[in-house]
C-alpha cells in the first residue's frame, strides 16, 4: 500500500508491537551506535540522507522520527517540517547539539517536534523518549480507530433515519 498525505502511517500497523523508529544522521557511527544499543527494544531503521529517510518512512510504516539537526544537505528541522504534512502521525524527535533558543523554537514550530534531545545524549533518556513517543502514536491510533467507528456508526445511524422518513 502506498500511503500518501490523506492517508495515515498507521494503517495496519499493530498497536501493540514495537515502535517503528527511523533515525536519521549523516554519522554513519551514530546510526551505528543506535542500532546496536536499540535493536531489541524497537523495530529499528537508519538512513543518512533525507530522502532515503523520507521512503523510508512511507515504505516502513515509521513511527517515531529522529533527525539530528546539523546535516549538509538538509537541517533536521527542514526534514521533521517536510515530514509533518505528509506524516502527521509520526512523532518527531530532534537531536541537536545547539542550545541557542533559535535554532529550538523553529523545531517546535515548523517541525512540529515532539521532542528536542540535546547532544552529547545518553541512551535511556533516548529510550525514554521514544518510549513515550510511542505512547502518544498508540494513543493517536486509539483515537483514529475510534474516530472511524463512530463515523461508520453515525453513517448507518443516517442510514436508518432516512429509510425512516421515507416509510
Amino acid at each position: 500500500m502506498t500511503l500518501n498525505s490523506s492517508q495515515s502511517n498507521s494503517d495496519s500497523v499493530e498497536i501493540n508491537e514495537k515502535p517503528r523508529v527511523l533515525y536519521l544522521d549523516d554519522d554513519q557511527m551514530n546510526l551505528d551506535a543506535f542500532r546496536a544499543n536499540f535493536r531489541d527494544s524497537f523495530t529499528v531503521f537508519t538512513s543518512t540522507t533525507p530522502v532515503d529517510a523520507y521512503h523510508l518512512i512511507e515504505a516502513e510504516k515509521i513511527q517515531i522520527a529522529i533527525a539530528d539537526h546539523n546535516m549538509p544537505s538538509m537541517s533536521g528541522v527542514e526534514f521533521l517540517e517536510s515530514i509533518s504534512s505528509d506524516f502527521p502521525c509520526v512523532q518527531r524527535i530532534l537531536l541537536t547539539g545547539h542550545t541557542e533558543l533559535v535554532p529550538l523554537v523553529e523545531a517546535v514550530n515548523k517541525g512540529k517536534v515532539f521532542r528536542i534531545l540535546t547532544k552529547p545524549f545518553n541512551m535511556k533518556e533516548i529510550s525514554g523518549m521514544i518510549s513515550e513517543a510511542w505512547k502518544q502514536c498508540r494513543d493517536i491510533m486509539v483515537q483514529e480507530k475510534l474516530i472511524q467507528q463512530l463515523k461508520r456508526q453515525n453513517a448507518q445511524f443516517e442510514f436508518i433515519l432516512r429509510q425512516r422518513l421515507l416509510s
